[in-house]
């Protein structure tokens, strides 16, 4: 699938103090577009509305259908939208597909920092969606929040139009059916939530702060590694090595949806009795995170306090992690890995824990230049989903040689029923692991 990368925000020269109630900050910025905004002086004799919103907010997409009728219906007599969207640097590439699909017609900015963006700050939005209802030739506010969500939004810029109320109710966005003979089912709850609850205290783990900081500022420190296993074993052995070294990590957040906390967790593994081995993107905080911190737990809901980040390389996907630990048991890292090779994951895939599976290694490739370590990835056929991000892929002889990084579709032809689709498991190689380690070390000796 092609990407249509987002614009960056090249400029902002509003001032970052606080607003008076009567009056939206102004500010210069460059759209998706490449088009310089000033605002609001560009939207002079129209009323404008901010929208604050991102392409991830479930909430925002529910307005969606609304705003685009209120748009079409309106823009004629003098009304226009702004957008503002919060996507991040890693999700801001699929803006473009998302708003021309969603028919959303109207200029949007992005600068890719999520929720450090430029101009939330600016807005002090800490929750989105999050709308103001702007007069361009004033700058005067005269709207925001609730008033312009649902059934408010309409009426609300039809009086600041000056146009008389049409009582038109609000479009709902489509919900899909679901049969009673076959309701959803209901995940019970990860006990590990409440445990977290109890254990989690600020200052003992990495809260998002400090990781963010970290993931650009890694806190080296020397590594020492295991041997490497010989000898195959069974299935039923690399099982069990497979389930007692298998880690859960991640974050626990308090929401900024609904203001409760949360477990968004993938995989990892220990490969030193204190330092476990992840996706790099197991690590980056998540977009709805409000206040968090990392956490490691073992299959026994045993939690450990993070310390640092060591090592971080959002191009590998690969990060390593401090933790206050003992008795971990590590597991050796192997680089030369061969096509055809038995591979076996165990993993929660689907928050379905303790699914364990097992394949060959189907490719050996490289994401990038040919001889960077950074760029090392497997293709396997071991089955794996949402969730097991960073669980280890281990060989017949219990050694690592990947962990797990995506899941990528391609299909012949865009309907599936006249065409092929290939699933590809793509995991970050040992090597590439390896190959951070060896930088970590050498950083901690300087």
């Amino acid at each position: 699938m092609k990407h249509i990368p987002c614009a960056s925000l090249l400029l902002v020269t509003a001032l970052f103090a606080e607003a008076p109630s009567d009056k939206a900050a102004s500010f210069e910025a460059v759209s998706t577009s490449g088009g310089k905004i000033a605002f609001p002086s560009d939207y002079k004799g129209k009323i404008v509305m901010l929208d604050f919103w991102a392409t991830w907010c479930g909430p925002c997409i529910a307005e969606v259908p609304n705003l685009t009728k209120v748009y079409a219906d309106l823009k004629p007599h003098g009304f226009e939208v702004l957008g503002i969207s919060l996507d991040s640097d890693r999700t801001k590439e699929r803006l473009a597909s998302f708003t021309q699909e969603k028919a959303m017609t109207w200029t949007q900015i992005c600068d890719g920092k999520g929720w450090e963006a430029d101009l939330a700050r600016l807005y002090h939005v800490r929750a989105i969606p999050s709308c103001f209802l702007v007069d361009g030739t004033t700058g005067r506010l005269i709207a925001s929040g609730n008033e312009l969500r649902g059934k408010s939004l309409r009426p609300a810029v039809e009086k600041a139009l000056g146009l008389p109320l049409t009582g038109i109710p609000p479009v709902e966005a489509a919900r899909p059916s679901i049969s009673p003979k076959s309701p959803s089912p209901v995940t019970p709850p990860d006990p590990l939530l409440e445990i977290a609850a109890r254990l989690v205290k600020p200052g003992q783990f990495l809260d998002h702060t400090r990781v963010k900081e970290q993931l650009r500022q890694p806190k080296p420190e020397r590594i020492t590694l295991q041997g490497e296993s010989a000898g195959a074993r069974s299935g039923r052995d690399i099982a069990r090595i497979a389930r007692a070294a298998h880690l859960r990590a991640g974050w626990f957040y308090r929401c900024t949806r609904c203001d409760k906390m949360h477990l968004n967790l993938g995989g990892a593994y220990a490969i030193a009795p204190d330092v476990i081995a992840t996706a790099n993107h197991v690590v980056d905080p998540p977009e709805t995170l409000k206040d968090g911190w990392l956490i490691v737990a073992d299959e026994n809901n045993e939690l450990f306090a993070t310390t640092a980040i060591l090592g971080a390389d959002a191009r590998a996907d690969a990060a390593l992690v401090r933790v206050v630990a003992g008795g971990l048991k590590p597991l050796p890292l192997r680089a030369d890995v061969e096509l055809g090779e038995p591979a076996y994951c165990f993993s929660d895939p689907l928050k379905h824990r303790g699914y364990f599976s097992a394949g060959i290694v189907n490719r050996l490739f490289s994401a990038g230049l040919k001889d960077d370590p950074s760029s090392q990835r497997l293709n396997v056929s071991t089955d794996w989903a949402q969730g097991s991000s960073g669980s280890a892929v281990l060989d017949e002889n219990g050694n690592v040689i990947g962990h797990v990084a995506r899941i990528q579709t391609f299909t012949s032809n865009p309907a599936p029923s006249t065409g092929t689709t290939l699933v590809m498991h793509e995991a970050i190689s040992a090597r590439t692991v390896l190959n951070l380690v060896k930088r970590v070390n050498e950083a901690a000796l300087r």
